[in-house]
């Protein structure tokens, strides 16, 4: 199957950057949040252990849990 080529002149494109500095903008917004948490599990397996954030957030829902329980 076959994908139908677009034309260049066609509006449908939604995004203009009108300079580099735009397009390095949009692709730091695009690409940025996904570079970001990919190499935040990268570390997280490299070291072996998650963040202090999320430690902390599972020690107060183990809390909740063993607090339920008594």
């Amino acid at each position: 199957m076959v994908k139908p080529k677009r034309n260049p002149n066609s509006e449908e494109l939604a995004y203009q950057p009108e300079s580099v500095e735009d397009m390095q903008n949009a692709l730091k917004e695009i690409f940025g949040p996904m570079f970001e948490s990919m190499l935040k599990e990268e570390i997280n397996t490299h070291l072996g252990y998650q963040s202090n954030k999320k430690r902390k957030n599972n020690w107060k829902q183990k809390e909740r849990l063993r607090t339920k329980d008594c």
